[in-house]
């Protein structure tokens, strides 16, 4: 089965704006089925709150390790690990009690407009972090902020002034794959951010309006019954790999698929590593008419519009797939999937 989440947020034991109670509420009305906030530095919220289902939405509590650079989210901790160590130490850190690592926003470009510096990930090489998080909402919306018109037109519709994943970070992820499986996640990075003083403030996309825009569509077997088994579960689907990733402002993209079908064998699906010869077919689904790409080591290898998308393999490689839809006569960044990896 599929669920749908939000995951990096912040609330505030940190810099949101927003109480914890506030923020699960909102998840729970836009009907996701899991949240997992990353308040920076701390995991507070774990012992005074305490992880569980909140209607039917599971609550999670993981943290950000936030130095000036080099920020790591921690997905399963029970101690958020110490941000003056190197990265290779706290990463260390989180891995040695079983929690799965994500370099945060590795390319965050800051925001040159208002002088806010990049928080990108700078401190290579690094070893054994989980996954990577391919597409941050607010890293994307605040780094091509131009001017006051374009920042006008981006707090309108916060969703529609998105980019996509920055390139850099597709081709780290691509050149990543070609040694071992790396899963990627989008975050929203939500903090609620007002910016000047009633009457004139703004926000910078509100909890309840973050929670409809970049979720994680995750593949389960099962799911709901008790909170640690479901916790479990969805974080080893997550580190797998097994979810993609998309814009539901634009669309909801449950019922995606993205599969390698295998003669006499089940499918391979997203985060799988099998054989290239295995694999006879890569079918792309898409719930939503769209533009569908199917990639291999970062390049095209075919592409059509509409809802399905069939192609043979070209030989060992990382492959995934890229879904724009037509909005407002524009071609917007809709879905990303998790690789299938052919070896």
């Amino acid at each position: 089965m599929e669920i749908v989440g939000a995951v990096h947020g912040h609330s505030r034991y940190s810099d949101g704006r927003g109480t914890v109670e506030e923020i699960r509420d909102a998840a729970a009305d836009a009907g996701l089925d899991f949240l997992i906030l990353t308040d920076h530095d701390t995991l507070a919220p774990l012992t005074d709150i305490g992880e569980g289902f909140y209607r039917n939405t599971l609550v999670l509590f993981g943290c950000e390790v936030s130095p000036p650079t080099n920020h790591l989210l921690v997905f399963g901790a029970v101690s958020c690990p110490d941000r003056s160590r190197r990265p290779q130490e706290y990463l260390d850190d989180a891995r040695g009690q079983g929690a799965l690592t994500f370099l945060a926003h590795p390319h965050d470009r800051g925001v040159p407009l208002a002088h806010i510096p990049s928080y990108r990930w700078d401190a290579w090489p690094i070893e054994g972090y989980t996954g990577l998080e391919v597409w941050n909402h607010l890293s994307d919306w605040s780094g091509h902020l131009k001017g006051l018109g374009s920042a006008v037109r981006a707090l309108r519709r916060p969703a529609h002034a998105l980019h996509g994943p920055e390139a850099e970070t597709l081709r780290l992820w691509d050149e990543m794959g070609r040694t071992r499986p790396v899963a990627g996640i989008a975050g929203l990075d939500v903090h609620d951010v007002q910016i000047g003083r009633p009457p004139f403030a703004a926000h910078i996309f509100r909890y309840p309006y973050a929670m409809r825009t970049l979720l994680c569509y995750v593949d389960l077997p099962a799911w709901g019954g008790d909170p640690e088994a479901a916790k479990a579960d969805l974080l080893g689907a997550i580190a797998h790999g097994r979810l993609h990733f998309a814009n539901r402002e634009l669309g909801d993209a449950r019922g995606l698929g993205f599969f390698g079908l295998r003669p006499g064998a089940p499918p391979a699906t997203m985060g799988d590593e099998v054989p290239a010869g295995e694999v006879q077919e890569l079918r792309l689904t898409s719930p939503l008419a769209a533009d569908l790409r199917i990639l291999k080591d970062g390049t095209a290898i075919g592409g059509t519009s509409g809802r399905e998308l069939a192609l043979p393999p070209a030989g060992p490689g990382v492959y995934r797939a890229e879904l724009r839809l037509r909005r407002d006569g524009r071609s917007l960044p809709w879905a990303f999937t998790n690789p299938i990896y052919l070896r």
